[in-house]
């Protein structure tokens, strides 16, 4: 007996716990007790702190109520100062028995178990409470309910932090690349846990995998998992739930609504079709947009509901080529190639002698537009990915910001960087930006856009606040208004007092944004939906109202925007690895598509002249268009 319980059965143990069936005297109830367990020569710091991590872990469920959340009774310490946890016992096995006893289940079953799971990680992000431990062996399932388990490892807001700096939480095969590079785990991370974890269930195999703890490590790090070969229908939404970038992922509630409209039963499962040319290679969706929550994540972006791949996804790399159009591609673009990672970012300098292209590969490159040569050397110096870059009105100044938590900036001229680097970033910069006066530079991190003075570098008073990660940002011509986007959804401010702005959204129903642009005279804002909405959209700046129908026609979502300088051309790059260029006037596509990448397109920019296109891609190259004819899209 410990207390009122009396101990049946040993359900698991494991090196620093174990769980009993017990039975609860006075409740005259079946329970689970879990126990920690430590050994006997820990040390003291030590085990005050696993002590403290199995007491958060009663606190964190405990302020959980959902179906799909296990629920704790109590907790109580025993003689030894040891926690135990009560819990409603599950009567039911986990997920990783039943898929190393049965093998892999198929995609309905798969579907149904993560959209449960979804809906239990949706009620705690609204919480607060990043699990961070998402798992087969952390998943029940009694019957048709499907239980998360063990929150030991939760963050929960107003908690200090149990762990140092730089300790690994978490089983490695399932955390978050951002996880295994020592970024703070977010709900987000908690989304892409449970894509390997589906991985797992509908392949019956680790979507990473290496020879040693290091080679794994890579593996999550690089966010390259092994090609699916039973996902069909549900790798569409796998894809988006294991793209590397947190911003890009969708929300914990938007996955239970994508995965919910896939659980079909086996009388309504369409056919096999062993033939591709009988569909197209991504099916489009049913209008039905998801709204875009990034909560205490990264922005997360539209999923798709109300469809079905007919097709088999086959795992060869000849696959990643095939574009919507490719039976009447154009000519490729002229690529430059330099950088060794994806391109996320390009920008022309004023002149338009220069391109500064942004990269994962933690610098910044600068490209002479005359030859197509690059400008000595790489801007290094940043530790993490280059997310963005700009040039400053004159031209003299760029600055970028990385995942490092830090923007830097550089003398365009020399190369060389301008002072320290700015001291008052605390996370990712995912977003940089000048006023069209110069005096202005704006910095987007998680929640904030920092406002500056762009010549003594101090943040004006209280600078934009939002609820989410703010993932792309643009002045207006005339400088008084600043566009951000944030959550999926747009924020217009009001800069006439840059230290107390004002914001109004954009009318109608606006989600899964996450890319905005400016027409040159500032009368027309274009956005995109940067996930499965695969659509972009002109509003009059004026009214905020939408213009016309949206741009429809790209395979994935819309990750960069652009206008040609006369404003009568808007360029987007898209997941599908084209870009499109569309009569503003009219809103219909001019020819077809630009194809050349081999990965997703994340940048898009036109020169000042308008005589050249440039494209970025995670493909890590960077590709140059003659828009002289833009019927032909002739290489540059």
């Amino acid at each position: 007996m410990i207390g009122r319980y009396r101990l049946v059965e040993l359900l698991g143990e494991g090196g620093m716990g174990a769980v009993w069936r017990a039975h609860d005297e006075r409740m005259r109830r079946d329970v689970a007790l879990k126990r920690l367990k430590l050994p006997s020569d820990l040390e003291p710091g030590l085990r005050d702190q696993l002590v403290a991590r199995m007491e958060r872990e009663a606190r964190s469920v405990g302020m959980l109520k959902h179906p799909g959340i296990i629920t704790v009774h109590d907790q109580f310490h025993d003689e030894d100062g040891l926690p135990w946890i009560v819990m409603e016992l599950v009567r039911g096995r986990s997920l990783a028995d039943v898929v190393r006893d049965g093998g892999p289940l198929d995609e309905a079953e798969t579907a149904r178990i993560g959209a449960r799971i979804a809906e239990a990680l949706a009620a705690a992000h609204r919480a607060g409470v990043v699990h961070r431990d998402i798992k087969p062996a952390n998943i029940l399932l009694e019957g048709e309910r499907v239980v998360v388990s063990d929150f030991g490892l939760a963050a929960v807001p107003g908690e200090t932090a149990l762990t140092a700096t730089g300790a690994l939480l978490g089983t490695p095969a399932y955390l978050a690349p951002e996880q295994v590079d020592d970024r703070e785990a977010t709900a987000a991370s908690d989304v892409w846990s449970l894509g390997v974890t589906l991985y797992n269930a509908v392949e019956g195999r680790p979507a990473f995998t290496g020879g040693t703890m290091a080679a794994l490590l890579l593996a999550v790090s690089r966010g390259e998992p092994a090609p699916m070969e039973r996902a069909r229908a549900l790798a569409p939404v796998l894809r988006e739930m294991l793209r590397r970038d947190p911003r890009r992922r969708p929300s914990a509630q938007n996955v239970a609504a994508a995965l919910d409209a896939l659980v079909v039963p086996p009388a309504e499962t369409p056919p096999d079709v062993t033939e591709p040319a009988a569909v197209p290679p991504f099916p489009q969706p049913s209008r039905r947009a998801f709204l875009v929550s990034g909560g205490v994540a990264a922005v997360a972006l539209a999923v798709p509901v109300g469809y079905v791949l007919t097709h088999d996804e086959k795992p060869k790399r000849a696959d990643r080529n095939r574009t919507p159009a490719a039976s009447a591609s154009p000519s490729l673009g002229q690529a430059l190639k330099g950088h060794e990672g994806g391109v996320n970012a390009v920008v022309f300098s004023p002149d338009g002698k220069t391109l500064a292209t942004a990269s994962d590969d933690r610098t910044v490159r600068l490209w002479d537009v005359a030859t197509r040569a690059p400008l000595g050397q790489p801007l290094t110096g940043h530790t993490g990915p280059v997310h963005t870059v700009a040039f400053s009105p004159d031209g003299k100044t760029l600055v970028s910001g990385s995942e490092d938590k830090t923007a830097r900036v550089w003398d365009a001229a020399s190369r060389r960087l301008v002072g320290k680097p700015l001291g008052d970033v605390y996370d990712a910069v995912w977003a940089v930006a000048f006023s069209p006066d110069g005096k202005i530079l704006a910095t987007a991190v998680r929640g904030d856009v920092l406002l500056r003075h762009a010549g003594t570098r101090k943040v004006f008073g209280d600078s934009p606040v939002h609820t989410n990660p703010v993932s792309a940002m643009v002045f207006s011509p005339d400088g008084r208004t600043l566009v951000t986007t944030s959550g999926g959804k747009v924020y217009l401010w009001d800069l006439a007092d840059p230290a107390h702005a004002r914001w109004r959204n954009l009318k109608g129903d606006v989600s899964g944004v996450g890319a905005v642009a400016f027409s040159p005279d500032g009368k027309t804002l274009a956005t995109g939906n940067a996930s499965f909405g695969h659509e972009a959209r002109l509003w009059k700046a004026a009214t905020r109202k939408q213009i016309g129908k949206p741009l429809t026609g790209h395979a994935a979502g819309v990750d960069a925007v652009a206008f040609s300088p006369d404003g009568k051309t808007l360029a987007t790059a898209s997941g599908d690895r084209t870009v499109r260029l569309w009569d503003v006037a009219t809103r219909k596509p001019i020819g077809e598509p630009l194809t050349g990448h081999t990965d997703e397109v994340d940048a898009v920019a036109f020169s000042p002249d308008g005589t050249t296109l440039a494209t970025g891609g995670s493909d890590a190259t960077l590709r140059l268009w003659d828009m002289a004819d833009v019927g032909s899209h002739a290489p540059a």
